[in-house]
């Protein structure tokens, strides 16, 4: 069943980081940690991706206001203003793991500082040129991230995802057969990020999840900004390729009894069913990982960890699942995160005056 993305406020926006917040502190209150060090690496991370929303929403509405006399440049800032909260709102309605939504938005503030560095030096009477880059920049990545939300919020798994679990295509080969495609030479981990997004992208098209919008050069998309293109793009892929329950059916179960039972920390039985999802998902991990529940993060996300998110980034960015990133991962736990998406509606209902 579709999800349509709820389109909010700046207000709205602020008030739903804070309910996600809210629930995300109570869930963590209630695990049991070896430590208040180890708690307060959960809880700062928590509360980084909920200020993470605040101080991109600030940056980019106070570039408005800034530029109130000049129609060109307010005009670009507009766009990077849409374009941010786009993705905030896209990130905080379907990205229930609060760490990878953290990496998420660690990549879109980049480039929203970089843009609004940009715009405060720009001079459009003395650089038309430059002007007309900036726009086109701001303008397209709105458009993308307008397009990506509708993938997301569309997304059915069909025939293709069934196919792949079928001919048992691990993600490695998924992607690498999508760079020979395109006629890219080398690993895909060697391509530069215009490639890579590429490569990602084709997947979508193929497996009948829209076509992509996106001009690929780095004149339209800039440097800082593919980076988060190609995060938001291989999320879009994961969960084609995690569709058809690659997750062996003991996994999905070991998650269901940690968040009936929430102050439960995994162990022995449940990290060996753990470790077989991980292999269903052809992830490498190292004996000494006593992890995790689902891994997908978009959409129905569970895990909770302090590198959940970069573990994400490794898999998009080398596109294989054959990674080792085991900094952080020893001490990752399941727990029931809020439904950003539910807790959206609420607030689009119950606060519109925000």
């Amino acid at each position: 069943m579709s999800r349509e993305l709820v389109d909010l406020s700046t207000g709205q926006l602020h008030k739903l980081a804070d309910l996600i917040h809210l629930q995300e502190v109570e869930k963590l209150n209630e695990l049991k940690f070896t430590s208040y060090a180890e708690q307060q690496k959960y809880l700062n991370d928590a509360k980084d991706a909920r200020d993470k929303v605040y101080n991109i929403l600030e940056s980019t509405h106070d570039m408005i206001t800034q530029t109130d006399k000049d129609a060109t440049k307010q005009d670009i800032a507009k766009d990077v203003y849409d374009y941010c909260s786009k993705g905030i709102g896209l990130s905080l309605q379907f990205i229930r793991s609060y760490k990878t939504r953290l990496t998420y938005l660690d990549k879109l503030k980049s480039h929203s500082d970089d843009l609004i560095k940009q715009l405060k030096w720009l001079n459009p009477a003395t650089q038309q040129k430059e002007a007309q880059r900036l726009a086109l920049e701001a303008g397209m990545y709105k458009k993308a991230t307008l397009e990506y939300a509708k993938k997301f919020q569309h997304f059915v798994p069909n025939q293709f995802s069934k196919w792949l679990k079928d001919n048992k295509i691990n993600f490695e080969e998924l992607v690498q057969r999508n760079v020979q495609k395109l006629g890219f030479a080398g690993p895909f981990k060697d391509l530069d990020d215009i490639q890579k997004l590429q490569v990602y992208e084709n997947i979508i098209a193929e497996a009948g999840q829209g076509k992509s919008v996106v001009t690929y050069t780095f004149e339209a998309l800039g440097k800082l900004g593919v980076a988060f293109l190609v995060f938001t793009a291989a999320a879009m892929v994961w969960n084609i390729y995690t569709a058809e329950d690659k997750l062996q059916a003991a996994v999905r179960d070991s998650v269901n009894v940690l968040t009936a039972v929430v102050g439960l920390k995994v162990g022995d039985v449940v990290s060996a069913a753990v470790r077989a999802g991980f292999e269903a998902l052809d992830i490498e991990i190292t004996a000494t990982v006593t992890f995790i529940g689902a891994v997908a993060g978009f959409g129905v996300g569970v895990l909770i960890g302090v590198a959940a998110g970069e573990l994400l980034d490794l898999i998009f960015s080398s596109g294989t699942s054959k990674v080792k990133n085991t900094d952080g991962l020893t001490v990752c736990r399941v727990a029931p995160m809020p439904d950003g998406f539910e807790l959206a509606r609420l607030v689009k209902y119950n606060y519109p005056d925000l």
